[in-house]
């Protein structure tokens, strides 16, 4: 068996699993820099290029020209910010501990308005249905964990509201916009683009990753490209252009990225022969206002207001106050009276890897929710839901005013995830002109 590094990697809780020279304890990555300033043969610096990895002092100029983060040139369908407002600055954001809980409870009253107002008539319940075909297979798989089975009951039901709206036609390209890994866009391909029928899946991801699912299918059924959403042209890719129609997926888009998708899908009019989207939505305390979609300022929700909105938010997967670590490690229950007795139990049924990926943002926003105009657990729970809605409903309406058909769906039920909104629209002009 060959040597393996001795690194601990303490967010994986194992040992680095790369091989190490002979005589040597650690791999070149985690090999400790020389305690001197003079760069030795074997040093390894931080790359000018990403320092969240290293290289050789001696190889570094064809690290630089090999290296995944180098600086590329953009392809025609890139264009910087297309999709992303310049930054106005006249309301900066600000943790609600810098507000009162006079305004903070007026923000609060203005959001059960306008829910009850606009929203609670118009949300609608998807209808349980059974495991779509595309991902029965590994559904059924034994040994499924149940974080798993939930991402996989999010995208049979994603699935299914495409098909309900009447998508699914020949020559359409599928695109799936913070795709990851690809499972959607996967379930998709297996599901619609059949060998003859001329439609095909899109994948866009701004990261690198290993291991991604798409890789199985065949040639020239899925297209992946590593893009930004605030910088993509979508009618400018090879894929869409190929096409007769577009249809957008997403799965858990977060924050400001549902904005550009929403710019990117819509606001290049004809380009990209959309036809549809379906787009689940979360995150929402990373929305920004220099690039929110909506005009909630007409339904008397000024810029400041907005952003405290942003706050609260958060509390509709963190009422609680507590972290997750410490709900396992305490036996603690909340029997105040509140809106809801299960919000708090609720939130540990949240998607495994979902958690992991926001609780760092959100707990910020946790710890400035202290103010919370005296709401127990539960209330604060159904603020944050409220809320999260009223930012959605804003994006509705975008769609609307630019000749789409759209409305809020909730896909899941709330036990299989509290991100359970998703946005489903038709366009219902060729032209993407507005109303």
């Amino acid at each position: 068996m060959e040597p393996q590094c001795q690194f601990y990697v303490v967010r994986k809780k194992r040992l680095c699993r790369m091989t190490v020279r002979p005589g040597n304890q650690y791999c070149g990555e985690h090999n400790p820099l020389p305690k001197d300033d003079l760069c030795k043969d074997d040093s390894r610096i931080p790359c000018p290029n990403d320092p969240k990895h290293t290289c050789y002092v001696r190889r570094l100029q064809k690290h630089l020209s090999i290296c995944n983060a180098r600086p590329l040139d953009d392809p025609d369908y890139i264009v910087r910010n297309v999709n992303c407002p310049p930054d106005s600055g006249t309301c900066w954001r600000r943790p609600l501990t810098q507000y009162t809980r006079s305004q903070i409870q007026h923000v609060i009253d203005k959001i059960n308005c306008l829910y009850k107002e606009h929203v609670e008539v118009n949300i609608e319940n998807a209808p349980e249905m059974a495991i779509h075909n595309a991902v029965l297979e590994e559904f059924t798989t034994v040994g499924r964990t149940e974080s798993s089975l939930r991402h996989l009951r999010q995208a049979s039901s994603i699935l299914h509201l495409v098909e309900a709206e009447g998508l699914v036609k020949e020559g359409t390209c599928y695109v799936e916009l913070g795709a990851g890994k690809g499972q959607l866009s996967v379930f998709a391909a297996e599901a619609w683009c059949g060998e003859g029928d001329g439609s095909s899946v899109m994948l866009v991801e701004r990261a690198a990753l290993r291991h991604k699912r798409d890789n199985r299918l065949r040639a020239g059924a899925a297209h992946r490209l590593r893009a930004d959403l605030a910088h993509l042209v979508l009618g400018r890719t090879p894929a869409v252009r190929d096409s007769r129609a577009t249809v957008a997926l997403a799965k858990h888009l977060c924050g400001v990225a549902t904005d550009y998708a929403l710019r990117c899908v819509v606001g290049a009019g004809d380009e990209t022969r959309a036809a549809g989207l379906v787009m689940a939505t979360c995150c929402h305390h990373r929305c920004e206002l220099s690039a929110y979609v909506g005009e909630l300022q007409e339904l008397g929700i000024s810029d400041e207001e907005f952003n405290i909105m942003l706050g609260v938010v958060s509390w509709a997967t963190c009422g609680h106050g507590r972290s997750r670590r410490y709900r396992g490690e305490t036996d603690v229950t909340d029997t105040s009276n509140d809106l809801n007795d299960s919000e708090s139990d609720e939130s540990s049924e949240t998607e495994v890897n979902h958690e992991q990926r926001v609780t760092e943002e959100e707990s910020k926003e946790r710890k400035c929710s202290k103010p919370s105009a005296g709401l127990a657990v539960g209330g604060r729970a159904e603020v944050g839901r409220r809320a999260k809605a009223v930012v959605d409903w804003g994006r509705v309406m975008y769609l609307r005013r630019r000749g789409w058909r759209a409305r809020l769906c909730h896909f899941v039920p709330r036990h299989v995830s509290l991100e359970n909104v998703c946005i489903v629209a038709t366009a219902l002009h060729s032209d993407g002109g507005t109303k």
